[in-house]
């Protein structure tokens, strides 16, 4: 049981302390705070308050300005911080750094099940295709260096090959096909404000909508397409039947008919969503997870033989 006073935290935004929720589940990664929990103040209004790592408070409040400046332009789903008394997004209080959110509540999402629901295609599509519109002058990061998957792959893959040659073996044909066949397009792709971790787990869902979307913590200037590609590889890694299931393909369908995106992003897609697995790789081998470096291995070679029958399913 922790130790810390939460009144006096809560104090800093003005916020009577009613009472601890420890039975209301959190969504999203705990990875991304010290200490997290839903508090409930005065007038039964609940709240996530986080405890933050110092290393991260530029980026935090980074993130925090972003997400106010979507929901101050109309864009729904969003639910920034909240400023402290002082106009800050965090609160130096009890030896420790904090925030505090407001909390949505949600339907919980029964995996896989959820990958055959097209109407969660057509919600996810329609918050990207109101995120693009809403999102103009938004940058979210540096805006002179938009992140790379191009890069980022070149990179893991001359690391592996120093410090996990099994690996490196594994996933070089993917690696070699993508330097052949995307690479070189990725470069050339246009560029946009996007989520960076839009997938359906990051959602808050309702009966039938989406109530919140939560950890920005990849957002920034990235190729327009990216939160498409990573979208559609999410929910084939839930189940790989699912690429070409009722959700994607629902989800791909709505941004086609929206018209936002460049068709030059479209015509690498399958492509794109094989890179970016390289991201996921490297993050469970950061994490030491030994069975998620193998399925993501697998994954990999699937998606690698499958690149054709995507195109053709995805109609392009």
């Amino acid at each position: 049981m922790h130790q810390f006073p939460v009144a006096d935290i809560l104090h800093c935004w003005g916020l009577k302390f009613n009472r601890e929720r420890p039975d209301v589940a959190l969504a999203g990664s705990p990875e991304r705070s010290l200490f997290r929990t839903v508090i409930e103040a005065a007038g039964s209004r609940r709240f996530v308050l986080e405890q933050l790592e110092p290393s991260v408070l530029r980026r935090k409040r980074e993130i925090a300005a972003t997400v106010e400046a979507l929901a101050a332009r109309g864009l729904a789903g969003v639910h920034p911080c909240l400023r402290n008394r002082d106009g800050d997004f965090i609160s130096k209080a009890a030896g420790g750094f904090w925030q505090v959110t407001p909390f949505v509540d949600g339907v919980e999402l029964k995996r896989p099940e959820y990958t055959l629901d097209a109407w969660r295609g057509k919600a996810l599509a329609r918050f990207l295709i109101d995120m693009k519109g809403t999102s103009d002058g938004i940058l979210g990061g540096d805006p002179g260096a938009p992140f790379s998957i191009a890069v980022f792959a070149t990179e893991l893959m001359g690391k592996l090959k120093r410090h996990g040659p099994a690996i490196a073996r594994a996933v070089e044909p993917a690696f070699l096909h993508l330097e052949e066949r995307f690479f070189p397009a990725h470069e050339r792709l246009p560029v946009a404000f996007c989520h960076g971790d839009a997938h359906p787990l990051n959602v808050i869902w309702g009966n039938g909508e989406i109530r919140g979307v939560i950890d920005w913590e990849f957002s920034g200037i990235k190729p327009e397409i990216y939160d498409a590609a990573l979208v559609a590889g999410c929910i084939g890694m839930e189940e790989p039947g699912s690429l070409a299931g009722p959700l994607v393909m629902a989800f791909l369908d709505e941004l086609r008919a929206a018209g936002c995106y460049d068709a030059s992003g479209f015509a690498v897609l399958p492509e794109f969503v094989l890179a970016l697995r390289f991201a996921w790789l490297s993050d469970w081998m950061r994490k030491k997870d030994g069975e998620m470096v193998e399925m993501e291995r697998d994954y990999i070679h699937l998606l690698l033989d499958g690149q054709e029958k995507l195109r053709q399913a995805w109609g392009l």
